[in-house]
């Protein structure tokens, strides 16, 4: 062996040595010099620095200077991490711990001095650049605003600035304007036009321009689920100025502050607002807003006879301005909240200081203590003034009504017109729902929601509705019977101490302008001899020529079955159209108050519309008269002032005169005068011994209305007529004409929320129906951590023949302080009404007695909860009405629960059980039921969020369930002509007997004019079914840790996977057992006890979804939905699965291979021959070749069977083999230019005029088809763009048909 050493052994030795003489280096040595890194490695990111400590002090802040960024997570001193503060960029050291607890006791800790080294090591990592460096494509010195005067070139190119057709410097626009027309060989020409534009900005520098432009006639309103609606068919130009404000279109008007004077209207037209003087803040209700005349005001609650307060705690002044974060009175911000009310109600607030119902609207004047001011002052600041005009036709009337509930059932609800109008639409945000004389919220998370094209309220479950609940719904209704004016002015002037203002509203309809009201001369002559009455019946049949696309009847005399008396009657079809027919509108009179009823029959329901038929007199709904409305004019003018005797007290007098025309046509109205007087005292001082701190408040004032006088909108309390034991005496034309007279008088004193005491005593006249007193007394005091509240109420009146005598009131009592706040509340209410002549002759009573307990955590817990449990006993009058009995008793429990388990999971319960014994009227005995008697309800409601995340987002969970009690609405519908190429649906007479049938009306497939000449429309019904709702939505999203990505194994081919699974259920049912209404998957839709069903399944399931070479998705869905109608259900399924397989074959190619498996059913209990059920297969590949950004090529295949396997044409099979070529060329920001052709081969046995045969074929023909489309898109200029597409189609056996459409449009 050669003793000769070889070059690697050299360097092997070399490289022990190193290692060796590195070991046996000293530690100290190693500590004052670091090795030198190797030339080629990375630089190191740790870094230490010694940080000196605060001097006599255990904390210490410090920052960390470095050229580069710092990673906060690293800064560590000796291995442990350091505190840090993100909003100061500082870190925090403490020392240990130098307090010790002195041996002596009572005496304070020892603290002995720092001890330890003066300074610390701290370690820690930086990122490789600086994150906080400022970085500019300029030289900053160009920037600087002190030279801009040298540059005067500078700045004039503005790059944001895009190049626009219509410039308008300094105002925003959005929006679009287009024109487009559409011709062809198998249709007319079209012409279309749509505008939408929205403009915000500065027209000078004192006039702000805010528009909304559309040239759209389909009206949208907004679904009533939110608590701000977003209303998309307002339409109005607004200019605003510091003094003046104009608004032009669709415009809001609210009243200013007023007594008499109350109004929520929506007109179109203008409306304009002018100031003088320096305004105070909010002026006389604030500026005006975008689209609105005086957004900033609201209603005001009225003082004389609120249902819950003593007295007013805030002036009644105007209302401060939108926005400036100053308490309205009686509005926005509610009082205390009252702990001792059931959970979930929005209400349920104690106001022994009156706060919110009682606050009166009289506008007055307030000063701050200090100088007197004169009594008439024209000094800047004193003396300022407003004046409002608005003018433009109304889009609406007034309507206040009660709805009856009905035990447990949470709606929906229907709303009707104050004329017993059952069909009518709700102006958008115009409704105010009373719960129990509570103001609710509006919001599917509030307290209700409301359609307002059905007209139809629904309460959420925060509240349960019992047939003890009273609902009481102001809003505004649209009918377009008459054209209605609407004039509007007002003048508000303040001088000093002395405030003055009036108003004047009228709105009149228009007899000579009827737009969904036609009349004949000989009703008109009827509406002017009818009188001044708010409605006129009149006789229901014209005399008409035959036309088969309507419902007309013949006339016959047939037998009464009620009196078997000859009777004329009216009868469906027309059998000679020579004769005499004719067209007649029913009317809905009540069961029992009429002579027809709809039609059952299967050729009656399969008929193009509702047909009635006799079923003898007085055994029917229907009855073959028109209820006319007549034209009605209200006009109400008011004045009124104010005087502050000092900074707290205030005298005022309001006047008003009104008149009221209930028709127009007969020109015979009513005029009446109303006054208010009183004296005000608000946060007076009190300097009594043992009241510090409290402040008197009082009130005077005395109200007389004439016999005719006749507000514009209810302007009292919603609950003033109810708590004088009477009926409505001011909303509706029609109530009877009284003389009234009302003094107040009230005195309280008050600290704050639980510390308050306060009387009230009111005093009403109304001739011949109400005379009595009420006494109210509230009270409120805090004993250290215990709280006290009452409330008393005390009636005794008459009210025509009857007597009332009438107690209610609350004692409330709660420990607050600890974990856990436990409460009760005992509620009493007891209204004995009788004869005044019979003594103890009972006509009515409202009895109850109530006690609740609940227990509740604290307002800053992190899980927030309560509890409650409620028992409550009712009373009525006995058959012979000498004494009361037990009515019913309810046992009521329920939980509310709001918890933030972690900082990714939220849960809401809200849950609630009622067990209700009442009083059966039959006298059957149920079983279960206390007494004989009785029978048993019992009601479940609840609701349940919870949203969820876990492991990183790998897991999301959205969770919403809801169980209550409904009802569901028969649906009926009817197919509607409209022009020619406007419609969906098209009509074949299949049976050649010239009548419209449901049956032989077919969905359009092409979008060829002659095949789309109607419309189905669902028409409106009053028959509603209970049902329990069941609504379930589930969202989880699956998904592997982004770390397993970059993992091996199994855990790599994991990452490659993910799913998303939807789950969305709504049913309503009549099946009673407890697990059919919690479950919702317990009922299929076969199943007769189910009335209505949405149902949607869907998972889907993604392999590699986010890689570009190669990619599967699985599809699986489920859709299901059952409607009920009035002739039966309709059921529709579609269930499906998909196999979509993706991948770049090169560069330049893709390849696509889509199979599907799809079943389509439809099933119909009254249209038999309209159910099939349809199996279709399908398999798509396709290949795309794009060798630039510009140029595409794709080639398509697509195979399809399709066979009916149910219904009337079983059999029924279709074969399609299409082969299409489509190439696109897209140049960015220029033009796109797409060419499709398709052949598409078909193979078809069966019936190809009966439904499924249209179903399969879908606008094919069996055969040969070629369809082929070319499409242009330019764009001319920046924001203009012209649109060219042609399509073509070939169908076997028919000339072909070309289409083109031709559209310019402009973005904003």
């Amino acid at each position: 062996m050669s003793n000769r050493l070889t070059p690697f052994s050299l360097r092997l030795r070399a490289l022990l040595a190193g290692l060796l003489l590195w070991w046996l280096l000293p530690a100290a040595a190693w500590a004052q010099q670091r090795p030198a890194a190797p030339a080629d490695a990375p630089p190191s990111t740790r870094r230490c620095v010694w940080v000196r400590l605060a001097a006599n002090q255990d904390t210490t802040l410090f920052s960390l200077q470095d050229t580069l960024t710092v990673v906060p997570a690293s800064v560590s001193l000796n291995g442990r991490s350091v505190a840090y503060e993100p909003a100061t960029d500082q870190y925090r050291y403490v020392r240990p711990s130098s307090r010790f607890p002195n041996p002596e006791p009572g005496l304070p800790d020892m603290v002995l001095p720092p001890a330890g080294p003066d300074s610390v090591l701290v370690c820690y990592r930086v990122l490789p650049l600086r994150l906080a460096e400022p970085r500019f494509r300029r030289p900053r010195s160009l920037h600087d605003t002190l030279q801009f005067w040298q540059r005067p070139t500078f700045g004039t190119q503005d790059f944001s600035v895009k190049e626009q057709i219509l410039n308008t410097p300094g105002i925003n626009k959005t929006g679009n304007l287009s024109r487009g027309v559409s011709f062809g060989n198998a249709q007319n020409v079209f012409v279309s036009s749509s505008l939408n534009l929205q403009l915000e900005g500065k027209l000078t520098d004192n006039i702000d321009l805010t528009a909304a432009i559309s040239d759209q006639n389909v009206p949208f309103q907004p679904e009533g689920n939110t608590q701000q609606l977003q209303e998309f068919d307002r339409i109005y130009i607004t200019l605003t100025n510091p003094r003046w404000s104009l608004t032009a279109g669709d415009v809001v008007l609210r009243n200013k502050p007023d007594y008499f004077l109350r109004y929520y209207k929506n007109i179109q037209g203008g409306a304009g607002e002018v100031n003088f003087g320096q305004l105070p803040a909010g002026g006389f209700g604030g500026g005006a807003g975008a689209g609105i005349s005086n957004q900033q005001l609201f209603q005001y609650p009225n003082a004389a006879g609120g249902s819950t307060g003593t007295f007013i705690t805030t002036s009644p002044t105007i209302a401060p301005a939108a926005g400036s974060g100053q308490v309205q009175p009686g509005t926005a911000t509610p009082p205390t909240a009252d702990p001792y009310a059931p959970a979930g109600r929005s209400g349920g607030v104690l106001t022994p200081n009156g706060t919110g119902p009682n606050t009166s609207q009289t506008v007055t004047t307030r000063r701050e203590a200090g100088t007197r001011a004169p009594l008439l002052s024209v000094a800047k600041g004193q003396a300022f003034a407003t004046t409002s005009v608005a003018a433009g036709g109304a889009k609406g009337k007034f309507a206040s009504i009660d709805i009856a509930p009905l035990e447990n059932v949470q709606g929906p609800y229907r709303l009707r017109g104050p004329n017993g109008e059952q069909f009518i639409i709700v102006l958008a945000n115009s409704e105010r729902v009373y719960l129990d004389g509570r103001l609710l919220v509006r919001g599917f998370d509030a307290d209700y929601i409301i359609d307002y094209n059905q007209a139809e309220l629904t309460f959420s479950p925060r509240h349960l509705i019992t047939r003890n609940t009273r609902i009481k719904v102001d809003y505004e209704y649209s009918d377009f019977n008459y054209a209605r004016s609407l004039v509007q002015a007002s003048h508000y002037q303040q001088l000093g101490r002395l405030q003055v203002h009036a108003n004047f509203y009228r709105e009149a309809d228009n007899p000579d302008n009827s737009p969904n009201l036609t009349l004949n001369d000989g009703q008109k002559a009827l509406l002017r001899r009818s009188g001044n009455v708010s409605r006129v019946t009149a006789p229901g049949d014209t005399l008409v020529p035959y036309d088969r696309r309507q419902i007309q009847y013949r006339r016959e005399t047939l037998p009464d079955p009620a009196t078997g008396l000859p009777t004329r009657v009216f009868v469906y079809p027309p059998l000679d159209t020579l004769a005499l027919v004719y067209n007649v509108q029913f009317t809905n009179l009540g069961p029992g108050q009429g002579s027809y009823n709809l039609g059952t029959t299967p050729g009656e329901a399969n008929a193009n519309g509702r047909v009635y038929t006799f079923v003898g007199t007085n055994r029917g709904t229907y009855e073959p008269v028109r209820v006319l409305p007549t034209p009605l004019k209200k006009q109400l003018i008011t004045v009124g002032t104010s005087y502050a005797l000092d900074s707290t007290a205030t005298v005022f007098v309001d006047l008003a005169s009104s008149e009221l025309e209930l028709n127009r046509f007969a020109a015979d109205g009513a005029t009446g005068r109303a006054m208010r007087v009183g004296y005000v005292v608000q946060n007076r001082p009190v300097s009594l011994p043992g009241l510090v701190g409290y402040q008197l408040r009082s009130n005077i004032d005395y109200e007389y209305t004439s016999r005719r006088f006749t507000p514009i909108d209810r302007y009292r309390d919603i609950e003033f007529d109810r708590n004088w034991s009477t009926g409505n005496t001011l909303i509706g034309n029609n109530q009877t004409p009284r003389e009234e007279n009302i003094f107040n008088a009230g005195v309280g004193l008050i600290k704050d929320a639980n510390n308050a005491l306060g009387y009230r005593l009111s005093r009403r006249y109304r001739a011949g129906e109400v005379s009595g007193v009420q006494h109210w007394l509230d009270a409120a005091h805090q004993l250290g951590r215990v709280q006290l509240r009452g409330n008393l109420f005390l009636l005794n009146s008459q009210a025509g023949r009857r007597e009332s005598r009438w107690a209610r009131g609350e004692a409330a009592a709660r420990y607050v302080g600890g974990a856990l706040e436990p409460g009760y509340a005992y509620r009493f209410d007891k209204n004995r009404v009788a004869r005044a002549e019979a003594g103890d002759s009972l006509t009515s009573a409202n009895y109850y007695d109530e006690h609740a307990l609940f227990v509740q955590s604290r307002d800053t817990a992190r899980l927030k909860f309560r509890v409650d449990y409620s028992f409550r006993r009712d009373q009525t009058p006995n058959a012979e009405q000498t004494s009361l009995r037990e009515r019913g008793r309810a046992h009521t429990w329920q939980g509310t629960l709001i918890s933030h388990l972690s900082a990714t999971q939220d849960l809401n319960i809200l849950a609630t059980y009622r067990d209700l014994s009442a009083r059966d009227t039959t006298g059957q005995t149920q079983p279960g039921a206390p007494a004989p008697g009785f029978v048993r309800d019992r009601t479940v409601l609840g609701k349940l969020d919870w949203n969820a995340s876990f492991w990183q987002n790998t897991v999301r969970s959205e969770l919403s369930y809801a169980v209550a009690t409904g009802r569901e609405l028969r649906r009926d519908f009817a197919y509607l002509a409209v022009p020619n190429g406007q419609g969906t649906h098209y009509w074949n007479d299949l049976n050649d007997d010239g009548l419209q049938q449901k049956n032989e009306f077919f969905e359009a497939q092409t979008p060829d004019a002659q095949f789309r000449t109607y419309i189905k429309v669902f028409l409106p019904t009053d028959d509603y079914l209970p049902a329990f709702t069941n609504r379930f939505s589930y969202r989880l999203t699956l998904s592997a840790p982004r770390e397993w990505r970059d993992a091996a194994g199994w855990r790599e081919l994991i990452s490659r996977f993910s799913t998303l699974t939807t789950v969305t259920l709504d049913r309503k049912s009549t099946e009673n057992t407890l697990n059919a209404r919690l479950n919702p998957f317990a009922f299929q839709t076969a199943d007769s006890l189910l009335l209505s069903l949405n149902k949607l399944l869907r998972n889907t399931l993604y392999f590699n979804r986010s890689n570009p070479i190669f990619g599967a998705e699985l599809t699986i869905q489920q859709t299901q939905q059952k409607v009920l109608l009035t002739q039966g259900f309709d059921t529709r399924n579609l269930a499906s699965q998909n196999l979509l397989l993706r991948r770049t074959l090169a560069q330049s190619f893709t390849g696509r291979l889509n199979g599907t498996r799809a079943i389509r059913e439809n099933q119909s209990s009254y249209l038999e021959t309209r159910n099939f059920r349809v199996e279709q297969y399908e398999v798509a590949p396709e290949v795309s070749y794009q060798p630039s950004t510009v140029w595409r090529f794709t080639t398509t295949y697509l195979f399809t069977t399709k066979r009916n396997l149910a219904g009337a044409d079983v059999g029924t099979k279709g074969t399609f083999h299409e082969l299409g070529l489509e190439t696109r060329i897209s140049q960015v920001g220029k033009r796109t230019v797409s060419a499709t052709g398709r052949y598409v081969g078909v193979g078809f046995t069966g019936n190809q005029l009966s439904l499924v045969g249209l179903e399969i074929l879908n606008a094919l023909r069996p055969g040969t088809n070629f369809t082929w489309n070319l499409n242009l898109e330019q764009r001319l200029s920046n924001g203009l763009n012209i649109t060219l597409a042609y399509d073509g189609r070939k169908p076997q056996g028919l000339n072909a048909i070309h289409t083109g459409r031709m559209q310019v449009a402009v973005l904003f």
